[in-house]
C-alpha cells in the first residue's frame, strides 16, 4: 500500500507534464502561424489553391517576394527562400504548385502603399501541367488591382494585403499577412533605391 502522499504527487505531476506540453504546443503552433496567406485562380485552365507561403526581403531596395505553395513548406525550403528569394519548381523530382511575387510594396520606400505598387514579378507553376506556369512582369492597373498593402518593409517587419488580377490565361487572389525575415536574400526587385 501506498502512502497518501504519493497518490497525491502523480495526479499533481500528471498536470504539470499536461500544463507544459499545452504550452509546447502553443509554442509550436505560434511560430508555424506566423504567416497567413491564401493565393487562389486559374492557371492556363487548371484551377489552384495554395494556403502556405514564406516571405524573403532585400531591405536595402525596399523588395519583397513572397511564394505561395499548394503543401505545406518545410521549415528548410523556407530558409532557403529566405536566403535566396527564388523557388524550385519541383521538390524530389515532383512538381509544385506555386505563386510567386516578387513587388516593391511602398514602391521604393519603407512604408507599404496600395498606391505605390506599380509593377510585380509573378512567377506561378502547376504541379499537373508543365505549360501552365508563366514568368511575367505585369503591370497595375492593366494585369492587377492592389486592394490594400499595410506594413514596413523591413528587416523583422509586418506585412499584409491584397492583390487581385489576371493576365492572359492566369488569374490570381492573393491575400497575405507575414512576418519579414531578419535577414536578406540574394535576389530581389530593382525598386530604383
Amino acid at each position: 500500500m501506498y502512502p497518501a502522499s504519493d497518490r497525491i504527487f502523480v495526479p499533481a505531476r500528471r498536470a504539470c507534464c499536461l500544463g507544459i506540453a499545452m504550452l509546447l504546443c502553443a509554442f509550436a503552433s505560434g511560430t508555424s502561424a506566423q504567416n497567413t496567406c491564401t493565393a487562389t485562380g486559374v492557371m492556363a485552365g487548371l484551377k489552384y489553391a495554395a494556403s502556405n507561403c514564406a516571405a524573403a526581403l532585400s531591405s536595402s531596395q525596399h523588395s519583397v517576394a513572397i511564394w505561395f505553395n499548394e503543401n505545406p513548406i518545410s521549415a528548410q525550403d523556407a530558409k532557403d527562400f529566405q536566403t535566396t528569394g527564388t523557388v524550385e519548381p519541383a521538390q524530389n523530382g515532383t512538381q509544385r504548385t506555386f505563386v510567386l511575387i516578387m513587388f516593391c510594396p511602398g514602391g521604393g520606400a519603407a512604408t507599404a502603399s496600395a498606391a505605390a505598387v506599380k509593377s510585380i514579378s509573378l512567377t506561378t507553376n502547376h504541379a499537373k501541367s508543365l505549360l501552365a506556369g508563366i514568368q511575367w512582369n505585369i503591370k497595375s492597373p492593366k494585369d492587377f488591382k492592389v486592394e490594400n498593402m499595410t506594413g514596413e518593409v523591413k528587416p523583422g517587419g509586418k506585412l499584409g494585403g491584397k492583390i487581385v488580377g489576371k493576365w492572359h490565361k492566369t488569374t490570381y487572389d492573393l491575400t497575405f499577412d507575414v512576418k519579414l525575415p531578419a535577414t536578406d536574400a540574394a535576389q530581389a526587385m530593382d525598386c530604383g533605391t
